[in-house]
């Protein structure tokens, strides 16, 4: 650490940049802005109480390896410093149990959370102007989680695609539509082959694939998982099939949840080779008596 000032004058910034909202202002900017503020004020910021969380959402702290490093350190007894300084309280967080949990644990180690841009007074009505500055942050973080949300499904419902393409196809740079990549396709066509036609497993297919040195489409080796994935994508029936997976728990969600509709793309597997696939799926998963 630079430097023989007293800790107590030391201040940490945190900074964050969401990918969501395009009207923050830059790390540097934000930044800037912090130094400003605590040089006026007569706080120190060492290089080493600065941290970055860039392209995270706020909504929830586990997600934020630098937010909590800062925690961690503020935690030590005696505290490394008094205060901790954001552009916007929106930066510190967008979930408001959260915002109060960790502002509370600061503060009984005597380190306080102040905004450099939104200036509230001490006292019972600076808390309370405080708590209406996250309370509308938050409003309006989960508005914009929706509008998104709603911008997905409508562009699913019209059966455009949004996601990393499924092996055998690649996206066509001046249609923006997926096109059969015929490399890729022959290995689709010979999964549901194998499935339906002999009777194969998923691993013996994954096998296989492997022998003939087939790769995945990020160069890996074949696994059960990926071929039954291939088998249950009705992506290759010319569908598009969006909000399928909880991507921050890692599950599937229910059925009744996903979206189905009709793509813009050329089937590499007929609708009726699928269904029989998805029927002798069934079929092979019930227990045998």
């Amino acid at each position: 650490m630079s430097g023989n000032h007293n800790k107590n004058h030391f201040a940490a910034a945190y900074i964050r940049v969401s990918t969501e909202n395009q009207t923050e202002l830059s790390p540097s900017s934000q930044l800037k802005i912090i130094r400003k503020f605590a040089d006026e004020k007569g706080y120190l910021i060492d290089e080493d109480f600065i941290f970055r969380d860039n392209g995270i959402s706020g909504r929830y702290a586990e997600k934020r390896p630098e937010f909590n490093r800062m925690i961690s350190l503020a935690k030590q007894k005696p505290p490394m410093f008094s205060a901790v300084l954001v552009w916007k309280f929106s930066r510190f967080a967008r979930n408001q149990e959260e915002s109060i949990f960790y502002k509370s644990l600061l503060r009984k180690n005597g380190i306080e959370v102040i905004s450099v841009s939104e200036p509230v007074d001490d006292g019972p009505f600076g808390k309370l102007i405080e708590r209406i500055i996250e309370w509308s942050d938050e409003y309006y973080s989960i508005r914009l989680s929706d509008e998104v949300m709603r911008g997905m499904k409508e562009k699913a419902l019209r059966g455009g695609y949004q996601s990393a393409m499924p092996l055998g196809y690649r996206m066509n740079r001046e249609t923006k539509i997926p096109e059969i990549y015929e490399p890729e396709a022959v290995i689709v066509r010979k999964i549901y082959d194998e499935y339906s036609g002999n009777g194969k497993s998923y691993l013996e297919i994954a096998r296989e694939l492997n022998t003939l040195g087939y790769k995945t489409r990020r160069g890996a080796n074949y696994e059960e998982r990926t071929v039954k994935y291939i088998l249950q994508n009705p992506f290759y029936t010319g569908m598009v099939r969006w909000n399928r997976q909880n991507h921050a728990e890692h599950t599937i969600k229910d059925e009744s949840e996903w979206i189905i509709s009709r793509g813009q793309h050329e089937a590499i597997i007929s609708r009726e080779a699928f269904d029989l696939v998805q029927e002798q799926i069934v079929k092979r998963s019930r227990p045998y008596k």
